[in-house]
């Protein structure tokens, strides 16, 4: 049966985005890589010495591997116009390699993580047997392999390495080279991000927004019209970083040399942030490169100190901006 697909339902919008050459990153478990708002990274749940037969004895790791969806939009691997489930596209997402991983006794040196199908309501145009005649349906149907806003896709694996070395990790990202790529809003998701649109950054924990309406960084109450407190990611070239810009103002936030929290009419050291994800969230933290502390409101006011893993004070969410 031949039938085509016609995205003319609300509940998801598509904005395609133009591919990307595949790329590879040195990650560490506490330097993840991230791209067009998808972190890749891994972390260490176990470390032992482990002796393997003749060969002496080795650092055998069980290690997380994950990649995280930061945005508010799912990201999809479409199928080609008139496709077929054997149109060659693939699930892939990343694929980690542990160069200095033996592969000994079961384990693994490389692990690659996968897209679930994409399955959407859609207008099918169908034959009708009886008449002949070409008749529209609505089912679901796929239409490619996704990651949804704000999940994570993980898998475990054990890894042996030189004894006392830690793992030599690197992501490549492969959803550049599966097919066409699109951005969906899913009419509940609240809204469309992405690194070059502007959002609005909401703390987990008080459930309000960074914002300059009055000055000075904060962190309060908004008006959902305000300016001050939309906010734009903009990568920054040859790095995992990013600095956030302010719409109204057109700075950026930073610190200033006593770790407090001000705005910067330019891109510096200090204006360099890394955005961590929280595991099982769609929440992530805010971590300034140039002292290495985190963006939070533990006492009140909006600070950038050293604060545990899990704080609800120091994870934020990115939400629509318009």
């Amino acid at each position: 049966m031949k039938f085509k697909i016609i995205f003319s339902f609300v509940s998801v919008l598509l904005s395609l985005q133009p591919l990307l050459a595949q790329q590879t990153f040195t990650v560490t478990d506490s330097m993840p890589a991230i791209v067009n708002g998808l972190t890749m990274g891994y972390r260490i749940k176990s470390a032992e010495e482990k002796e393997v037969k003749e060969k002496g004895n080795f650092s055998r790791y069980s290690i997380q591997f994950y990649i995280t969806n930061t945005t508010a939009e799912a990201k999809i691997i479409l199928y080609k116009q008139g496709f077929t489930l054997l149109d060659g596209i693939s699930a892939d997402l990343v694929r980690f390699d542990c160069s200095n991983a033996t592969g000994a006794r079961f384990t693994n040196k490389a692990t690659t993580l996968q897209a679930a199908p994409c399955n959407i309501l859609a207008d099918v145009e169908d034959k009708d047997a009886a008449s002949g005649k070409t008749v529209h349906n609505k089912r679901f149907v796929q239409v490619g392999y996704w990651i949804k806003a704000g999940q994570t896709i993980s898998t475990s694996s054990i890894m042996i390495v030189p004894l006392n070395e830690l793992p030599k990790i690197t992501a490549t990202f492969l959803m550049s080279s599966s097919g066409t790529i699109a951005s969906a809003q899913n009419g509940q998701s609240g809204g469309a991000i992405s690194a070059a649109a502007f959002s609005k950054i909401k703390n987990v924990w008080k459930s309000n927004y960074l914002n300059v309406q009055n000055g000075a960084p904060v962190c309060t109450d908004i008006d959902n019209g305000w300016w001050s407190a939309q906010w734009q990611l903009v990568g920054i070239s040859g790095t995992n970083y990013y600095g956030i810009k302010n719409k109204w103002k057109n700075n950026y936030l930073c610190l200033d040399p006593s770790g407090a929290v001000i705005t910067n009419p330019a891109q510096v050291n200090t204006a360099m942030w890394l955005l961590e994800p929280v595991q099982n969230t769609n929440a992530f933290r805010l971590k300034n490169t140039a002292n290495n502390t985190y963006l939070n409101i533990e006492n009140g006011t909006l600070q950038s100190t050293q604060i545990w893993n899990d704080a609800l004070s120091a994870q934020w969410i990115l939400e629509s901006g318009e």
